[in-house]
């Protein structure tokens, strides 16, 4: 029997909260879709397919566990009227390594959408300038929201 959308929510959350991105991607369907649909000007705002997703989180998360330790992801799933679509709120804690400094902040919401056990869309608000913080990457982040903002305004 198929895994119900719950389900697979919480499988969601132990692989983020182990930090296991390939493990994240393989809830994928094979033609599953990821989306940013608030832009981050590091990430490409929709990937298709598992592979795709895959490599994506694979590498733009290499390197994440010289950078932070996380003591905790917290996740809330809110059902909806459909019961193949969940709302989820992530919540993450835990240490920066650079500083020592705990940390804790909402990462972002999720839409996920399960079809036959399997993501088959996941529509990621994630919360960038909170990740930044912690990861000590903002100034790479504002960086690449300034080059945006003067790519779109012809600056």
């Amino acid at each position: 029997m198929a895994a119900s959308a719950r389900q697979v929510a919480e499988l969601m959350g132990e692989r983020l909260g182990a930090t296991d991105f390939s493990g994240f991607a393989d809830l994928f369907a094979e033609d599953g879709v990821f989306e940013y649909p608030f832009e981050n000007p590091s990430w490409p705002p929709v990937l298709r397919g598992r592979e795709e997703i895959r490599a994506h989180l694979v590498e733009s998360r290499r390197g994440i566990r010289s950078l932070i330790e996380l003591t905790g992801f917290d996740t809330v799933v809110h059902e909806t009227t459909d019961p193949a679509v969940l709302v989820l709120e992530h919540e993450v804690s835990g240490r920066t390594i650079a500083t020592g400094e705990a940390f804790r902040f909402a990462s972002g919401v999720g839409i996920v959408t399960v079809r036959d056990g399997q993501i088959a869309r996941y529509r990621d608000y994630t919360n960038p300038l909170g990740a930044a913080k912690v990861t000590g990457r903002l100034a790479e982040l504002a960086a690449g929201l300034a080059a945006r903002a003067g790519a779109v305004t012809g600056s």
